[in-house]
């Protein structure tokens, strides 16, 4: 197992115990919003932890991009299941982020459209075209046969570009709550760091040919995200239940 690996393993293990410790301590709190807060760090800890598998066994199993494996499909499947979580958990901040007896609105409809949009495109990429069809990106690449394929190319754009218009939602939404709140600090730390890693997002496929680049993006968007959930976990836990 490589180092990379490790850290990916890593980066989960922190999410998935950041979201146990929320909503234990929410719970005893009684705080419904920093539970939700909680639940929605378990599932990106458990869509990127099978992301992270993913990548190992395809590492250690896969064929391409000659061949595919079982391993490949498993690893196109978990990155379906990681961006449909990841959007989720965006959603969740956005919700946590909404001022108190506030009604959903027009824009909370579009948002939830919106996370909708990038589950069903990002299982039509990564779930049907490339782990049941066989389309996959990177044979595709190989064999100058992307351009004979459009319909991968345009779904993996509307998954991304849906997760990413959520993610900066959230991170915008728990901005303006630092700033109704009069709140700085570690709050306000943890949204600009949201807001970043959503752009780190954003920018990793247009590097995903170049493996150094992708893994120093990957790293960035990781750590970020990591330090995000944790200063606007610290920062929940430690409200008084319902703020």
């Amino acid at each position: 197992m490589e180092l990379w690996h490790l850290t990916g393993l890593a980066y989960v293990s922190f999410m998935l115990a950041l979201g146990i410790l929320t909503l234990r301590r929410a719970s005893s709190a009684g705080d419904d919003r920093a539970c939700l807060l909680g639940l929605g760090l378990l599932g990106i800890g458990l869509g990127d932890g099978s992301h992270v598998v993913g990548h190992i066994l395809a590492d250690l199993y896969g064929g391409l991009p000659g061949q595919p494996t079982w391993a490949d499909a498993f690893e196109a499947m978990a990155t379906a299941v990681s961006i449909t979580l990841a959007t989720t958990f965006f959603l969740v901040i956005w919700l946590y982020s909404r001022p108190l007896g506030e009604e959903l609105g027009p824009l909370g409809w579009a948002l939830l459209g919106i996370t909708a949009l990038a589950a069903v495109a990002s299982f039509i990429n990564w779930a049907y075209l490339q782990a049941y069809l066989g389309l996959y990106m990177k044979r595709l690449r190989t064999e100058g046969a992307l351009g004979q394929h459009p319909e991968v190319l345009a779904s993996m754009v509307v998954a991304v570009l849906a997760m990413v218009a959520v993610g900066y939602a959230g991170g915008l939404a728990y901005l303006g709550r630092v700033r109704r709140e009069e709140r700085s600090g570690l709050s306000l730390w943890g949204g600009l760091l949201l807001l970043a890693a959503v752009t780190f997002v954003l920018i990793h496929p247009f590097v995903a040919g170049l493996s150094a680049a992708l893994r120093a993006i990957t790293a960035l968007k990781m750590l970020c995200l990591a330090a995000s959930a944790g200063l606007i976990c610290l920062s929940a836990v430690g409200r008084p239940a319902g703020g």
